[in-house]
C-alpha cells in the first residue's frame, strides 16, 4: 500500500540521518573524551565512517515493507552487520594508507561500541515515535466486496499500523459473506462513506461489477477520498515477497515473484565477486593441493583425478559438473546417490567427502561461470525429472545458478535425501535464497560453509 510505503520509507529516512548525526557526534565527544585533536588524520577517520556507513547501508539491505524488519532482534542484528563493514572499511583504510600507528586503538574500540548500543536505542524510539504519530493521524476506511479478497485486506490492515488505516467494515451486494458481517451494499456504502468521515476505500469487487467500480470511483473522486482497487492477484498468488508491478506503456504488469538477481546491477555484482574469489581459490589452492590429491585419487583405485556429470543448471540447461573423484568407477555413478556407508567410497575419497575438498573443482565451474559460489546446489538429472512432479515450486531454485554451497546446506539440508519430505525442506530454503537474495546472505551462507567444514558435518559423506 503507497501509505504503508510512505511512512515505512520515512522510517528509513529517519534512521539513515540519526544514524549519521549519531556517529558525528559520538565521533566529536569522544575526541573531547580522550583529550584528542581534530587533526588531519582524524578527519579521514571520520570521512571514512561516514562513507563506510553509508555503504554499509547498501550492503544490508532492508525490506521496510516487512513490518518484522523494525522489530528489536533485527534492529540488534542489522547494526551490528552495518557497524562492522563499517569497522572493517576504516581497518583496511589505515592500514593500506599506514597511518594505523597514530590512530588511538581505544578510540575507535570505544566509538564502535558505544555507537552500536545507542544506535539500537535511537532506532527503537524513532520506531515508537513514528507509531505514536500514525496512531494520531490514522485514517477510516471500508472495503467494497466482503469476499476472499476483501477478507485478506481486512487482515493486512489491522495487523499493521504502519498502514495508518482503521477499516469500518464491508459493504457488499452479497449481504451474506463474510458471516453476514455486512454494513450494507455497495450504494449504501456512499452514505456511510460520507456521514463516518471515510477517506480510504479499498475495492476487491470482481471484473464483472466494471460499471459499480466506474460509478465508485467518480463518487470517491468527486468528494476527494482516495479510492484503491486491489487486484484479485492475490488470490493466487505464492511467492513470498510482494509481487512487483512495472509498467508496458500504460498498462500496469503484475511480476508474480520477485528475483534479485534477475536484476542487472544484483547480477553483475555477484558474478564480479565470484569471479574474483573462485580465482584467488584457483590461484593458491590448486597448485598445493593438485598434486597431492591427483595421486592420492590415482593410488586408490583405478580411474579418472576428475568425476565429470551433467547436472541442472539455470533455468534448466544442462552443464558438466567437476569434482575430484571420491568412488570407484560404477555403472550407477550417475544414478545412485552416495550414501553414509557407501562402498563405492574410496578412503582418500571419504576423507575428501568429510572435509569437502572434493567440491574444489567447482571453483572452475565458477570462474566458467556455469556456477556461483553461492545457490541451490546443482542436482543429478535423475533428481530433477524424478522431483520436478513431486515436489511444489521445485523447479523455481533454477532462477538462479546453482551453487558449490547454499543456504540449504548451512542449514542441515544436505546429503542423501531419503524422504521426499527432506528434499521438501531444502527446496523451501533454495526458494527463500532466490527470493531474498543479498550479497550479504552470500558472504554469511560462505562464512558458515567455512565454520561447518572446519567443525565437521556429519551430513558431509
Amino acid at each position: 500500500m503507497q501509505k504503508q510505503g510512505r511512512y515505512l520509507i520515512l522510517i528509513a529516512i529517519l534512521f539513515i540521518v540519526e544514524d549519521i548525526v549519531l556517529l558525528n557526534l559520538l565521533f566529536f565527544g569522544l575526541l573531547w573524551f580522550f583529550n584528542l585533536s581534530f587533526t588531519e588524520t582524524y578527519r579521514l577517520v571520520l570521512t571514512v565512517i561516514n562513507l563506510g556507513y553509508l555503504l554499509s547501508f547498501a550492503i544490508v539491505r532492508v525490506n521496510f515493507n516487512d513490518v518484522k524488519q523494525l522489530h528489536i532482534p533485527h534492529l540488534i542484528r542489522r547494526n551490528f552487520y552495518k557497524l562492522a563493514i563499517t569497522a572493517s572499511i576504516l581497518i583496511l583504510s589505515l592500514f593500506f594508507l599506514k597511518i594505523s600507528s597514530v590512530v588511538s586503538r581505544l578510540f575507535i574500540l570505544t566509538f564502535f561500541s558505544s555507537a552500536y548500543f545507542l544506535m539500537i536505542i535511537a532506532q527503537w524510539i524513532t520506531r515508537k515515535a513514528v507509531t505514536f504519530t500514525i496512531r494520531k493521524t490514522i485514517s477510516k476506511g471500508v472495503i467494497l466486496g466482503a469476499g476472499l479478497i476483501g477478507g485478506k485486506v481486512f487482515d493486512e490492515l489491522l495487523c499493521n499500523v504502519y498502514n495508518g488505516v482503521v477499516i469500518l467494515g464491508f459493504f457488499d451486494d452479497d449481504r451474506n459473506k463474510n458471516g453476514g458481517d455486512v454494513l450494507g451494499n455497495i450504494e449504501q456504502a456512499k452514505e456511510y462513506i460520507l456521514k463516518m468521515g471515510v477517506t480510504q476505500v479499498f475495492c476487491t469487487l470482481p471484473l464483472s461489477a466494471g460499471e459499480k467500480i466506474v460509478d465508485f470511483i467518480k463518487f470517491c473522486e468527486s468528494h476527494v477520498i482516495n479510492f484503491h482497487i486491489v487486484p484479485s492477484i492475490g488470490y493466487y498468488y505464492t511467492g513470498s515477497q510482494p509481487p512487483i508491478v512495472e509498467n508496458i506503456g500504460k498498462m500496469p504488469v503484475f511480476i508474480l515473484r520477485n528475483i534479485p538477481l534477475s536484476y542487472m546491477h544484483n547480477a553483475v555484482m555477484k558474478r564480479g565477486v565470484d569471479i574474483l574469489l573462485s580465482s584467488i581459490a584457483i590461484t593458491l589452492l590448486f597448485p598445493v593441493l593438485f598434486p597431492v590429491l591427483a595421486v592420492l585419487i590415482k593410488m586408490s583405485s583405478p580411474g579418472p583425478i576428475f568425476f565429470k556429470q551433467t547436472r541442472t543448471g539455470k533455468r534448466g540447461k544442462e552443464f558438466c559438473c567437476y569434482k575430484f573423484r571420491t568412488m570407484r568407477c560404477s555403472a550407477d555413478a550417475h544414478t545412485k546417490q552416495a550414501t553414509a556407508d557407501d562402498n563405492r567410497k574410496t578412503k582418500i575419497g571419504d576423507f575428501l567427502r568429510k572435509t569437502s575438498l572434493d567440491e574444489l573443482p567447482q571453483f572452475y565451474n565458477v570462474l566458467i561461470g556455469n556456477m556461483a559460489l553461492v545457490g541451490p546446489r546443482p542436482h543429478m538429472l535423475l533428481h530433477t525429472y524424478e522431483y520436478s512432479p513431486k515436489v511444489d515450486k521445485y523447479m523455481v531454485r533454477h532462477f538462479v545458478k546453482p551453487g558449490i554451497t547454499g543456504l540449504a546446506q548451512v542449514n542441515g539440508y544436505r546429503g542423501e535425501t531419503k524422504e521426499i519430505e527432506l528434499m521438501e525442506k531444502r527446496i523451501r530454503a533454495d526458494i527463500h535464497y532466490v527470493e531474498n537474495w543479498t550479497l550479504q546472505m552470500d558472504f554469511k551462507i560462505m562464512a558458515q560453509t567455512v565454520l561447518m567444514i572446519v567443525k565437521g558435518d556429519e551430513k558431509a559423506y
